[in-house]
């Protein structure tokens, strides 16, 4: 069976690696052939363009694959009637779709009514966690951004003079874990104030 992979990841800053090696291993165990890798650093959730995900569509229409493999379904799609949608379109292009992560797919891989009723039903349940999952993030980010609308957003900078207790620490010979104690800074806090001012570690005590 002639399939491909789709790996998608939200941001540019998550690594698809861990998606892509799983896909290939349940690939191998299953004894398919890979057709291509698609990848795309995109939302799943928004009502955009997405090239690669219309490309393996447009593939299942040709009747060049028979299989779409995916981490999860939440990679392909979030939205539950789209799922829906596509897994139906896809079946009736003779392309089935597998998930790393949803073992069970494998089980309701089958012909007949009874077989894609229970894989609509199914379908339909993971979907709307998915759905629900993704409407829970959204909400989530909005409230964090309104209650830090005006300020800045992560943790607090440190104060000048708190930096200059820690640079006068360091010059005294004190180490890192005796200055964190100290001053109740956070041992990586510490490091960080150290070595991004060198020079007024050395400087501090210069009249």
């Amino acid at each position: 069976m002639k399939v491909s992979i789709y790996l998608r990841v939200s941001t540019t800053e998550q690594n698809p690696e861990k998606q892509k090696q799983d896909c290939l291993e349940f690939v191998k165990q299953r004894g398919f052939e890979v057709d291509e890798v698609h990848l795309e650093q995109i939302s799943g959730y928004k009502q955009i363009t997405r090239p690669e995900y219309e490309k393996i569509k447009e593939k299942a229409r040709k009747r060049q694959i028979e299989g779409v493999v995916v981490w999860a379904l939440d990679r392909w799609v979030r939205d539950r009637d789209t799922l829906l949608k596509d897994v139906i379109v896809l079946r009736n292009y003779g392309c089935k779709i597998y998930s790393v992560k949803e073992a069970w797919l494998d089980a309701i891989n089958i012909e007949g009514a009874l077989g894609r009723t229970l894989q609509d039903f199914l379908l339909g349940i993971v979907g709307t966690q998915a759905e629900l999952e993704s409407q829970r993030k959204s909400e989530r980010s909005k409230m964090a951004y309104k209650s830090h609308k005006g300020n800045k957003w992560g943790r607090p900078s440190v104060h000048v003079n708190k930096k200059k207790i820690v640079w006068e620490l360091r010059n005294q010979g004190k180490s890192m874990r005796e200055i964190s104690k100290q001053t109740k800074l956070s041992l990586g806090k510490v490091s960080e104030i150290c070595s991004e001012n060198q020079d007024k570690i050395i400087r501090v005590n210069t009249p």
